[in-house]
């Protein structure tokens, strides 16, 4: 019975590592961008810039992206990229242990989301890490380390943005001046470490090329007709756009999406109460995807681990109408990117943002229940740890 309960953890590590392997025989792009941020750091040379002689496309992440990497750089890149993707299942997994979990039933959480770990690990994305880090973030104030908790925050936020929603958790914990002066301090450890591996006016200008190249960024993905064309913008967004031909600004999507995001922390009274934090962490991981133009296929092993951690909240038996949100996430919007769907079907799902509908469905779930039950453990026992 041991042996069946680790079939899922294998599965989980070996999958990543055999797709590291196969992108040596077939080149990964995304893995010579990475490397190129540490090796153009070092050099003092535009981190932003095209180099055609490298890579095609261009880096987005920011200059302290290039320590992240740097370790994997001084591999062969078939032993390289096997530890790239599997260093970014395993941070994931961690940071799925730190869940108030049974461990038997770890392997739910794994399985919903293997599908969409293994359509990042096919773009040698950094993304596993990211959601992992809001989670992370998340934990750590639960645990009232709030000295530590914000290094994750901000590993995220200097490395992709996308972790500086972790933030929101300072309103959970009980050190909460702590919290602040701790956000400061790894703030500016983030910002000077490059520093050490470059110079600090080079990583100074980096920063704001950083700014202008994501500025950039979100205007190309939304290029086209509606935006049809972009492999990004695969968001709520980009689904009126590119469906609905509303050819509307972020903002119009954005300001109501975070006023919804953030109605459910006028119920202080649930601050403390572990159903509510989770639910909250899974409306984050998933937000934080629907309503960004960056978004992509791959993107969405954030958004999943949301919906896997939603998922466990529910109320034993589980409800037929979440049975059948959770079934349509997974139906289409984590197989639909795997070879179950012809590649036509999983090509129209991505130019037309279809792959984001079931996951803002899900959230519009997740932000009700927010808002309206009251959260109990009593009928959870069948996943929590007694």
């Amino acid at each position: 019975m041991r042996k069946r309960k680790d079939i899922p953890r294998l599965v989980w590590f070996i999958l990543p590592a055999v797709v590291g392997l196969i992108h040596y025989f077939r080149p990964s792009n995304n893995y010579a961008i990475y490397k190129g941020v540490f090796y153009h750091l070092v050099a003092q040379t535009n981190l932003y810039s095209l180099y055609p002689n490298e890579y095609f496309d261009s880096n987005h992440y920011g200059p302290f992206f290039g320590l992240i990497v740097m370790p994997f750089t001084i591999f062969p890149d078939y032993i390289g990229l096997v530890l790239w993707t599997t260093f970014h299942a395993f941070v994931l997994y961690k940071a799925f242990k730190t869940l108030p979990l049974k461990d038997a039933n770890l392997w739910i959480v794994l399985m919903i989301c293997l599908v969409d770990l293994n359509t990042s690990s096919h773009n040698t994305q950094v993304n596993p890490s990211i959601g992992a880090l809001i989670i992370l973030s998340w934990y750590f104030v639960k645990e009232e380390k709030d000295f530590w908790a914000p290094l994750f925050v901000m590993i995220g936020a200097f490395v992709k943005l996308y972790g500086i929603v972790g933030l929101v958790f300072w309103l959970f914990s009980k050190h909460k001046f702590k919290y602040i002066y701790s956000s400061f301090f790894w703030a500016a450890v983030l910002f000077v470490l490059p520093m050490v591996i470059s110079s600090p006016a080079f990583v100074v200008q980096s920063y704001a090329d950083w700014y202008h190249s994501l500025v950039e960024k979100n205007l190309s993905n939304q290029t086209g007709s509606h935006g049809i064309g972009s492999y990004q913008d695969v968001s709520i967004m980009g689904l009126f756009r590119r469906v609905g031909g509303l050819d509307l600004s972020n903002l119009v999507f954005i300001v109501p999406g975070l006023i919804l995001q953030l109605s459910p922390l006028l119920r202080i009274n649930y601050y403390q109460n572990l159903i509510f934090q989770l639910r909250y962490l899974a409306s984050i991981l998933i937000f934080v995807v629907i309503f960004s133009s960056s978004s992509e296929s791959s993107t969405y092993i954030v958004a999943v681990s949301g919906v896997a951690i939603w998922f466990i909240t529910q109320d034993y038996p589980i409800k037929r109408w979440v049975w059948a949100v959770f079934g349509t996430v997974l139906v289409l919007t984590s197989l639909s990117a795997s070879d179950l769907f012809p590649s036509h079907i999983r090509h129209l799902f991505i130019i037309y943002s279809i792959k984001a509908f079931p996951c803002c469905i899900l959230w519009f779930a997740c932000i009700y229940q927010l808002l309206t039950d009251k959260h109990s453990l009593t009928e959870k026992k069948w996943i929590f740890q007694d």
